[in-house]
């Protein structure tokens, strides 16, 4: 029984996986990256094209953020997210990172993290005018 409910649990994932990236691997050729914003910490861009309205007044977005090498030894490391924010309360979760989905992410404000509030700001903005 055990065996049945571990298969069960992992089709399910799978499953799960495939359809928060659905609408994404269709625009994979068509991404329109932007760099929002490069500071001290890295760059954050935006992918333009793939802010998409959810329930509740709610959109998605693809974001890349490029943390800047903490030493000369280390070269940068480059992550993908998809980001779920709610422009109404200025706030966030994380969806997805690097293809990996978070089930359990929390709705958070960005901590006046410079990065996070562009991608916040700009994704609203594309959507309220887009």
């Amino acid at each position: 029984m055990r065996i049945i409910s571990n298969l069960f649990c992992f089709s399910l994932s799978i499953y799960l996986f495939i359809l928060n990236f659905a609408s994404y691997s269709y625009a994979l050729e068509n991404v329109d990256w932007v760099l929002l914003k490069e500071n001290g910490e890295g760059k954050e861009w935006l992918d333009k094209g793939s802010i998409k309205q959810l329930p509740n007044g709610e959109i998605s977005v693809l974001t890349k953020f490029f943390k800047n090498p903490t030493n000369a030894n280390n070269d940068g490391e480059l992550s993908l997210y998809v980001m779920r924010i709610n422009c109404d309360d200025k706030k966030f979760k994380d969806t997805s990172i690097n293809g990996i989905p978070q089930f359990n992410s929390k709705w958070q404000t960005s901590n006046n993290d410079e990065l996070i509030d562009v991608v916040i700001e700009n994704s609203c903005s594309e959507f309220i005018n887009g």
